[in-house]
């Protein structure tokens, strides 16, 4: 299990994410029983690629709040994310609508950054004897 609690993170919402957010989970009522999650989808050579979305909440789920907005993270989405911003892009001239992640520490999560032991999250001894 990744090491790592809430009191690390500093992840901020523009208003713009804040009132949007508020305006889906008032008004969807199909998303009943779902969580809005902050998860890493995948890692490509300019860094990490990011989900923001609804989901089903997980046992070992970090819990984060900001501006009256419950944000689940898992542990190793959180170890990576500590610091960022979440916005809402809404363009018609791209096309674009949506939330997105701006990871603040982004730069050093290029390339191949996880051939260095000390950029890997650390492992909590969870007392397993071999």
């Amino acid at each position: 299990m990744i090491d790592i609690n809430v009191e690390q993170l500093n992840i901020e919402m523009t208003d713009l994410a804040v009132k949007q957010l508020k305006n889906i989970i008032e008004n969807d009522y199909t998303l009943e029983g779902l969580v809005f999650r902050l998860k890493i989808k995948g890692k490509e050579c300019h860094g990490f690629t990011y989900s923001l979305g609804f989901t089903s909440e997980a046992a070992d789920d970090l819990i984060y709040q900001v501006k009256g907005i419950t944000i689940h993270i898992d542990p190793f989405t959180a170890y990576y994310c500590q610091e960022g911003i979440i916005e809402y892009l809404f363009d018609l001239e791209t096309d674009q609508e949506g939330f997105f992640f701006e990871n603040k520490n982004e730069k050093q999560y290029r390339g191949k950054f996880f051939k260095n032991e000390a950029m890997t999250p650390p492992i909590k001894d969870i007392g397993v004897s071999q």
